[in-house]
């Protein structure tokens, strides 16, 4: 899809908070009242080949084939996903790829290096076009 008809779906979608006077953002970058960011990779042929979703704290539910990838935790993720997909692991488990179906889930740090709750859930996931990134 075109960069352009890509950008106008984003503001169609409820809940679009456009920038604050004097706010500059990347081209293909959306912010919501949900708090929910949707930021688009696009070729230099303006053509979009990623989406990444970073989590939101409002009442947005993000899922793939019925799992919530930010409401439930990343282990349950991690879990639930390689029943059905080949992972690749990274990091340990701060970066988790499913590259038969081009999906990378992302968190800053796991709970066992923050010693609590952060890192309990992933704070984005990817979603790509066959060769993103090779």
């Amino acid at each position: 899809m075109p960069i352009e008809e890509a950008v106008r779906i984003l503001r169609e979608i409820p809940g679009f908070a456009p920038p604050a006077a004097g706010e500059v953002r990347n081209k293909g970058f959306a912010h919501y009242d949900s708090e929910l960011s949707i930021s688009l990779d696009f070729d230099s042929g303006g053509v979009v080949r990623a989406i990444e979703l970073f989590r939101p704290e409002g009442d947005v539910r993000v899922t793939f084939r019925g799992l919530s990838l930010f409401e439930e935790p990343a282990d349950v993720v991690i879990a639930r996903l390689s029943e059905m997909f080949r992972l690749e692991i990274e990091d340990e488990g701060l970066n988790v790829t499913a590259p038969d179906v081009f999906i990378g889930l992302w968190r800053r740090v796991t709970p066992e290096d923050s010693g609590g709750e952060e890192g309990r859930y992933f704070e984005s996931v990817l979603i790509a076009a066959p060769g993103y990134g090779a």
